[in-house]
């Protein structure tokens, strides 16, 4: 897999020409299952190749790109939280589902080559080579919003134990609840086993729960209540479906919600490596 400067058009413009420590750089790597694929890789301050980091996996909604995160989360930021010791390095990457951004789907064939694989998912072993990210077992989380927690809930529920925690803001896809509910009644027995932390999250405010009825958040929690499987599930007063109102809400315990999301998946990953 070779990667290569990716020449953006418009507001994909590229910022930065080589990786840099405490930045968002974008680029693109050659898959053996999609061809070029545009991608985003945040690397935490004093970046060092001689040790291994967490690795976060974004997955962006309808209609985003490998643009999006970077659009509502700093860099500074997670500086920040680093640098203060809010949370420890972590890699934060993620691709573009697809060049139709208005039909992207993270369930593909394509995209579970990518992200999952027979053994590791190709994006997944690019990290690993690259920025020492996610090489260490229970090292690997999924954070999705909108179609992307589609494919969140979906990797949680196909590969039990793949990854060590998995966080869903904004599922509305609610043609995708029969197969998600196959799949947990599969491998309920390897998900109750297991126990992998997955969090579930609404927004009081959100347009296709109100103006489309779509209710499939609902009925996947109250499937896997039902099932008995642990999980986290909140409704978030005043959240639209927008990623940055998920990731910007204030927590009762006064915390910017991005920073209990990440907080969550080193809870996880130390949970599971005890």
């Amino acid at each position: 897999m070779n990667t290569s400067k990716y020449c953006f058009e418009g507001y994909n413009q590229i910022k930065n020409s080589s990786y840099e420590d405490g930045k968002i750089s974008f680029f693109v790597f050659n898959s053996s299952s999609r061809s070029w694929v545009p991608y985003f890789v945040y690397l935490p301050p004093n970046f060092s190749t001689d040790r291994n980091y967490p690795l976060v996996l974004f997955m962006h909604g309808q209609g985003g790109d490998e643009t999006t995160f970077n659009k509502y989360v700093k860099e500074e930021q997670l500086n920040k939280w680093i640098l203060d010791g809010e949370i420890e390095p972590v890699v934060i990457a993620g691709i573009r589902g697809d060049n139709d951004r208005e039909n992207v789907q993270w369930f593909t064939p394509e995209n579970e080559s990518l992200i999952a694989g027979d053994g590791l998912g190709e994006f997944v072993q690019y990290c690993q080579n690259n920025f020492n990210a996610g090489v260490e077992s229970n090292d690997i989380s999924i954070e999705g919003h909108s179609r992307g927690a589609a494919g969140a809930i979906h990797y949680y529920l196909k590969y039990p134990g793949k990854f060590a925690s998995v966080a869903g803001m904004g599922y509305v896809s609610d043609y995708t609840l029969p197969s998600n509910k196959k799949l947990a009644s599969q491998n309920l027995e390897a998900l109750k086993k297991l126990q992998i932390p997955l969090r579930l999250e609404i927004g009081t405010e959100d347009s296709f729960v109100l103006t489309k009825n779509r209710r499939c958040i609902y009925d996947l929690h109250n499937h896997l209540n039902d099932l008995e499987l642990n999980h986290e599930f909140e409704v978030l007063h005043g959240v639209e479906h927008r990623f940055d109102y998920f990731w910007h809400y204030f927590t009762e315990e006064g915390l910017i919600n991005g920073l209990r999301h990440l907080k969550f998946h080193e809870n996880a990953r130390k949970l599971l490596k005890k």
